[in-house]
C-alpha cells in the first residue's frame, strides 16, 4: 500500500487541510444516489414514515414494497422472464408475484405470506409477514404513514445493469451479484471516517465493473473522500482513494471514468490509466501540471489535452499534453467582474464551469455559480486559439 504525503493548500486566506491516500491492487481498505449516514451495526428500534400509506386488510398489515426495501438493505428488481418480483439482500432473497400469497427464498424455501401480494394504483403492497418470515424483520404500524421495526441499515447500495452491489459501511466489505441470487464478497474498500455515504456503479464489459464511493465526513461535513475500485471476474483487482476538504464552497466534479478503453484511477496527485483486468497502462503526474501540495480532479482526458481542477482554487486548468503548458479556462470565458469576484472571494467558490463535450476544436461547458445568483448557461472554448 502506497501512502501519498499529507498536504496543505490555501484558498484565499483559508487554510484547507488535504489528505491523499493511494491504494493499489487488491488491498483491504458523493449526487447520483442520496448519501446515507453510517450507522452502528447493532439493530435498533426505528420508526420511519413511508411515501405510501400502509394499511390493514383481512387482518394483515400491508407495506408498500418499494418504500420499504432500502430501509432493510434490499434491492428490488423485476424478472421479465419469470414475471416475478425479486427482492435481493446480502444473506437472503425473496421471489414473489402479484396475486400470490407465497414467496420463495434461498434454497428454494417457500413460505406462506397469509395474504396475496396486491397492486393498488400502481403501487405494489406486500404482507409484512414477508419481511418477518424471510428476513427476520418484524414490522408494526405506527401512526398513519409510519412503521416501526428493529433493524439498522448496514449497507450502501448501487446497481449497474443486472449487477447489484452492497458496501458494508462499517467494515468496507463489498458484495456483488445478480438479482434473485446471494451476492459474493469481492474484496474490501476501507472508507476512512465513514459518515454520509453514497455509491454508484458502472459496467465496463461483461467481466469488469467500476464502483465509486463518496463520503462526506466531519462536522459539519466539510471533508470529502472518494474511492474507486475495479472489479474483474468478481474480485477487486485495483483501487484508489483521495480526500480533501475545508471551509470552502469549492466543488470538485467527478473524475472521468474511462479513456481509450482504460479506466481512470486518480488519487488526487497521480492519475493511472488501468486496463479492465487491472494492469497499469499509463501514469499521469497531475502535480507536474498544476503544482505540488494540492489535490486535483481529472475531469476530461483526450489525446491532446487534459482538464484538471485543483481543490485550492476550484478553477479548471486546460493542459496541453504535448507541451505541458496549462491555461485557466475561466479567464477566457467569463466577464472581468465575475473573474474578480471569483479570485477575491474569501471562502472560494471555484469557477462554476463543468465540462460537457467536445466537437472538433470546440469544448462545450455549462457555467453556473448559484453563489452569485447566476443562471446556468452554455459556453464554448476554442482549442485552436
Amino acid at each position: 500500500m502506497k501512502n501519498s504525503k499529507s498536504t496543505v493548500a490555501k484558498a484565499a486566506a483559508v487554510a484547507l487541510i488535504l489528505t491523499v491516500t493511494m491504494a493499489s491492487g487488491s488491498i483491504p481498505r458523493l449526487a447520483p444516489q442520496s448519501a446515507v449516514a453510517a450507522t452502528d451495526s447493532v439493530n435498533q428500534k426505528t420508526t420511519r414514515a413511508l411515501e405510501h400509506k400502509p394499511f390493514k386488510q383481512s387482518g394483515q398489515l400491508y407495506i408498500p414494497l418499494r418504500d420499504a426495501t432500502y430501509l432493510f438493505d434490499l434491492q428490488l428488481t423485476y424478472n421479465h422472464a419469470t414475471k416475478a418480483l425479486e427482492l435481493t439482500g446480502v444473506t437472503q432473497y425473496a421471489k414473489l408475484k402479484a396475486g400470490s400469497a407465497s414467496a420463495t427464498g434461498k434454497n428454494n424455501v417457500t413460505v406462506s405470506l397469509g395474504a396475496p401480494v396486491l397492486i393498488k394504483q400502481g403501487v405494489t403492497y406486500v404482507p409484512a409477514s414477508l419481511f418477518a418470515k424471510l428476513f427476520g424483520i418484524s414490522i408494526t404500524p405506527s401512526g398513519k404513514q409510519e412503521i416501526t421495526y428493529v433493524y439498522s441499515s448496514k449497507y450502501v447500495m448501487a446497481q449497474a445493469g443486472d449487477k447489484l452491489f452492497w458496501l458494508n459501511r462499517e467494515k468496507g466489505v463489498l458484495y456483488a451479484g445478480s438479482s434473485g441470487q446471494l451476492p459474493v464478497r469481492t474484496g474490501t474498500i476501507q472508507v476512512e471516517h465513514p459518515d454520509w455515504l453514497a455509491m454508484d456503479a458502472h459496467k465496463i464489459n461483461d467481466s469488469t465493473y467500476v464502483v465509486n464511493i463518496y463520503n462526506s465526513y466531519g462536522e459539519p461535513h466539510i471533508f470529502d473522500g472518494r474511492y474507486r475500485a475495479i472489479l474483474h471476474n468478481g474480485s477487486i483487482v485495483r483501487q484508489t482513494s483521495m480526500s480533501y476538504g475545508g471551509p470552502s464552497s469549492i466543488n470538485l466534479e467527478k473524475d472521468v471514468l474511462t479513456y481509450d478503453g482504460k479506466i481512470i484511477l486518480n488519487d488526487g496527485q497521480v492519475a493511472e490509466l488501468v486496463t479492465p483486468d487491472g494492469k497499469l497502462a499509463e501514469s499521469i503526474d497531475l502535480e507536474k501540471f498544476g503544482g505540488p501540495d494540492d489535490v486535483y480532479s481529472l475531469e476530461a482526458i483526450e489525446a491532446d489535452f487534459l482538464l484538471i481542477r485543483p481543490y485550492s482554487t476550484g478553477t479548471l486548468l486546460l493542459v496541453d499534453r504535448s507541451s505541458g503548458k496549462t491555461k485557466s479556462i475561466y479567464l477566457d470565458l467569463l466577464d472581468k467582474d465575475v473573474i474578480d469576484r471569483i479570485q477575491n472571494d474569501e471562502f472560494g467558490v471555484g469557477d462554476g464551469l463543468k465540462y460537457i463535450s467536445r466537437t472538433g476544436d470546440q469544448l462545450k461547458f455549462k457555467w453556473h455559480l448559484s453563489y452569485f445568483g447566476s443562471e446556468a448557461v452554455t459556453m464554448t472554448y476554442d482549442l485552436s486559439k
